[in-house]
């Protein structure tokens, strides 16, 4: 029996919050469902129960941060983390943060470690003292982790073109899975109805998407934006609602969803669009290829890795509303060409996003990181 430890922030008792939670559950449930491995989460973050408690087919292992605190309790992992690594004694060690990873090396336990974020550029968009001295320990955490990792899971080819300089680990090249709902069957779309996805804030660049289909309007008079995402910034989600006013209904707000009701907006729509300026390698891309929708995205970040212009989606430069447009004109002028390009997504996104090619994806990494040990 292989035993395994994953090392992040994970949902307890609720749905997956944010990316790296996403990740975990889905990883989770493969893993969980395979009778060779013993599985076990470990986390240390706020607004959890303490204690370990037994899943279906694994182990939970949280362990409560302090609520009052003067310094991150990323600095307190450590204590709390080794005793339970050497009372679990994992064969290899899956780390999503940085803090996780630095105590997995002290281990000397076989460990991969996921790059997830690119925190330095997230400072000026971080806002309080307290979260941006946070978001600096989390630079610094990033820093050591490539000066000592040896093997790097690098879920774009973004990733490894941004920290290839700055590490001497062995990357392996894995995207993130999405969640097994977004394989399944969907309605046909809507005609000219698009979705954008998206936290409410300036690096999402919404208002180019709206200005879009402003654009659009004349020639297509019932075409709709759904624009799906909580008003991170409340001040630039202001702006937005001022700016969609005029265009009526072809915009709609319709602020958080589940994946459940990400899932049914997918499948009204006819395609995706993401206007970002910046990005790392969004989830909602695959989960769009994954429901056969083609994608209209900004050339930036991981975006250029995931959608193939001319045959999952467009590509477009940050900004250009021009060929944001014309993207998205190609595709509501020819409804065909845009289920051409759906089928094509979906048969990508099987191969790349499921989480069965992902889980194996990553067990070739720790073997690779457990033989170079044995060596």
């Amino acid at each position: 029996m292989f035993r395994l430890a994953i090392l992040g922030h994970f949902p307890v008792d609720s749905p997956p919050q944010g990316g790296v939670q996403s990740v975990i559950a889905n990883l989770r449930d493969v893993y969980a469902a395979r009778d060779d491995i013993e599985l076990h989460l470990i986390q240390h973050r706020r607004g959890i129960p303490d204690g370990a408690v037994a899943g279906d087919g694994f182990t939970m292992h949280n362990l409560q941060a302090n609520e009052q605190r003067l310094v991150p309790n990323m600095m307190r992992t450590k204590q709390r983390l080794e005793p339970l690594l050497r009372e679990i004694a994992p064969d290899a060690i899956s780390t999503h943060q940085p803090e996780y990873a630095l105590v997995a090396f002290d281990s000397a336990i076989p460990t991969v470690h996921t790059i997830h974020g690119f925190p330095a550029n997230e400072f000026w968009t971080r806002r309080g003292v307290f979260t941006r001295t946070a978001t600096l320990w989390e630079v610094w955490l990033l820093r050591q982790t490539l000066r000592r990792a040896r093997h790097l899971i690098a879920i774009s080819d973004h990733v490894i073109k941004t920290f290839q300089a700055r590490t001497s680990a062995i990357f392996h090249r894995v995207n993130n899975p999405i969640s097994p709902l977004f394989f399944e069957p969907g309605p046909s779309p809507e005609p000219h109805r698009l979705l954008l996805v998206g936290n409410l804030t300036s690096r999402k660049g919404v208002e180019v998407a709206i200005a879009a289909v402003a654009r659009l309007l004349p020639d297509y008079p019932d075409l709709t934006l759904e624009i799906v995402g909580p008003a991170k910034d409340e001040q630039y989600a202001e702006r937005l609602r001022v700016q969609a006013e005029p265009l009526g209904a072809a915009i709609e707000f319709s602020g958080l969803l589940s994946q459940s009701g990400i899932k049914r907006a997918l499948g009204r729509a006819q395609a995706l669009v993401l206007t970002s300026y910046e990005e790392h390698a969004p989830m909602v891309v695959a989960e769009a290829m994954a429901c056969s929708r083609p994608v209209v995205a900004t050339r930036v970040g991981g975006l250029s890795d995931m959608v193939e212009p001319g045959v999952t989606g467009y590509l477009a430069e940050a900004g250009d509303v021009t060929m944001i447009a014309d993207g998205l004109q190609k595709l509501l002028a020819d409804p065909e060409h845009a289920a051409g390009l759906g089928r094509n997504a979906a048969r990508h996104a099987r191969q790349r996003y499921h989480p069965e090619a992902v889980a194996d994806g990553y067990l070739r990494a720790i073997e690779a990181a457990m033989e170079e040990r044995t060596t």
